[in-house]
């Protein structure tokens, strides 16, 4: 933009400083406000250096809007939204932010592949199988050899049962979590475990009880660990119905002593995800401002999969409003952020067969 667009510009956004007199239930003017000014700083400061923020300024315009009419709540969840647009540098948009989608080959692994993570400092991909007809998920682990090729290692030992043992975790000190239904029935309805990933196994491993809602036909069906390994972030879904389930919302629980406390503002934290009935698969950035997941969207008898992602200007926020990762198509799941943000992996339906294959996409402009 020239500077003549980028004075216009300014212009046009200027009145979003609105008056602090129109009070909202639970909503501070004066930190809504504080939130105003910041966006407005920001939107001149990264339009002088000549990024592309002119798709921004329908936002911003609104968020006037929503101010001078007293409604505080919806103006501040769209701050929460712009200013991690100006915080990750780049769009909102999830459409055209990913691409390069490759295959990726796990030399000496022809199996299933599915729910992938790449451990934090980028040397193992974890992830697992489908055997009999998803009724047994194992775990294994292959080694980098670059972004799309990984050497198969084998099965991570002590933990792979009879029954679904998946979606594998590990924090930056080797604090690795999974989820099994091996143990699962009425008196113990646990599904989440943690131990410590050493040499291909993992030692001392024990329940985590406290995620669990104690109720039948509920599990946390999924988990992610925090780059610090001090926050949880799961899900509480409900099988009652049978597979695949009906009812999916994420929480979140932060390590006190040696236990995970789910917090009670977790739905305020997810309350833009977690209006879809099923919403499963997190993945969440380094710096906790990011978030990947899984919507399961049934219209009829039919079940469609999307892949989407949410932003936050900090990790205390609440998550933004997701948008949909149109670069991800087909029969989907589990899209998964390295450590540095940059690649994303994900598995897929792959042809007529059925096999689950992993596939990598980059990101365009990396915050």
């Amino acid at each position: 933009m020239n500077r003549c667009a980028i004075l216009s510009c300014v212009v046009l956004v200027l009145g979003l400083l609105f008056p602090l007199d129109a009070g909202a239930k639970n909503i501070n003017p004066h930190v809504l406000k504080a939130k105003a000014e910041k966006a407005l700083a920001m939107f001149k400061k990264q339009a002088s250096e000549g990024r592309d923020v002119a798709e921004i300024i329908p936002k911003m315009k609104k968020a006037k809007i929503l101010g001078d009419s007293g409604r505080l709540r919806q103006a501040d969840e769209l701050l929460d939204e712009i200013l991690a647009f100006f915080d990750k540098g780049r769009s909102v948009s999830s459409k055209d932010a990913f691409s390069r989608n490759i295959e990726v080959r796990i030399l000496g692994y022809d199996g299933d592949a599915m729910e992938p993570f790449i451990s934090r400092d980028g040397r193992y991909m974890f992830f697992n199988s489908n055997h009999s007809a998803g009724t047994e998920k194992d775990i294994y682990y292959a080694e980098r050899i670059d972004d799309y090729t990984f050497r198969y290692k084998g099965e991570v030992r002590n933990i792979n049962t009879k029954a679904v043992d998946g979606v594998p975790t590990m924090d930056n000190n080797g604090n690795f979590y999974y989820v099994s239904t091996h143990a699962y029935k009425p008196g113990n309805l646990v599904s989440v475990y943690r131990g410590k990933f050493v040499g291909g196994a993992i030692k001392n491993i024990s329940p985590v009880p406290e995620l669990s809602l104690g109720k039948p036909g509920w599990l946390n069906m999924d988990i992610e660990i925090s780059a610090d390994g001090q926050t949880l972030y799961s899900t509480q879904t409900w099988f009652g119905d049978g597979a695949p389930p009906t009812k999916s919302y994420f929480f979140y629980a932060k390590k006190i002593g040696n236990r995970f406390i789910a917090q009670d503002d977790s739905a305020k934290i997810f309350k833009h995800i977690n209006k879809d009935k099923v919403v499963y698969a997190a993945s969440i950035s380094s710096d906790e401002k990011e978030i990947l997941y899984t919507r399961m969207v049934r219209k009829g008898g039919a079940i469609r999969l999307e892949s989407l992602r949410a932003a936050r200007p900090d990790k205390n926020s609440p998550f933004g409003r997701p948008e949909v990762i149109r670069t991800i198509t087909g029969f989907s799941e589990a899209p998964a952020l390295t450590d540095n943000g940059k690649l994303i992996y994900y598995h897929k339906k792959n042809g007529p067969d059925g096999t689950f294959k992993l596939y990598a996409l980059h990101r365009r402009h990396p915050g």
